[in-house]
């Protein structure tokens, strides 16, 4: 049985595909440990996504209480704070973390609504690596609009 998990509707990127940075729910407003902790052990795949995970300051007590439950345990995450992770894989070395990118540079940047967003990503990307990290990605949502047009002019 597989399961993803919207922890939160807040973002700091604001992407040119998807929108829930506009609408941001409050902390008190969102999925509470009390709530998870009575979903059952035993799944298969467990994904904690969003908006941006790493905006939950509970994001590693919500690991420690999933981890348990499931065979593979993912976050997945635009990447802009990765030094959130590193604590995460370091207890968890075989948590899956896919950081969202769109591309290479700039085309990243701009598709995502990032300032430096490439930049962070890969670095941070290095950063978990160091932490000792052995499931760890990059993920992309494939696009083609007048935007993208744009970029290649």
């Amino acid at each position: 049985m597989d399961l993803s998990i919207i922890l939160t509707y807040r973002c700091n990127s604001k992407c040119s595909m998807c929108y829930i940075w506009k609408y941001p729910t409050q902390p008190n407003y969102e999925i509470d440990l009390k709530t998870l902790e009575k979903l059952p052990d035993g799944f298969d795949y467990l994904n904690l996504t969003g908006g941006e995970p790493t905006l939950r300051e509970d994001l590693m007590e919500i690991c420690d209480l999933l981890y348990p439950k499931a065979k593979t345990l993912e976050i997945s995450t635009n990447g802009l704070k990765a030094e959130r992770l590193i604590p995460i894989v370091k207890k968890y070395p075989d948590i899956k973390i896919r950081i969202s990118l769109e591309g290479i540079g700039y085309t990243n940047d701009i598709i995502r609504g990032e300032k430096d967003g490439y930049l962070k990503k890969t670095e941070g990307m290095k950063k978990l690596i160091e932490a000792g990290g052995c499931d760890l990605g990059f993920a992309t949502t494939f696009q083609f609009n007048k935007m993208f047009i744009k970029l290649r002019n």
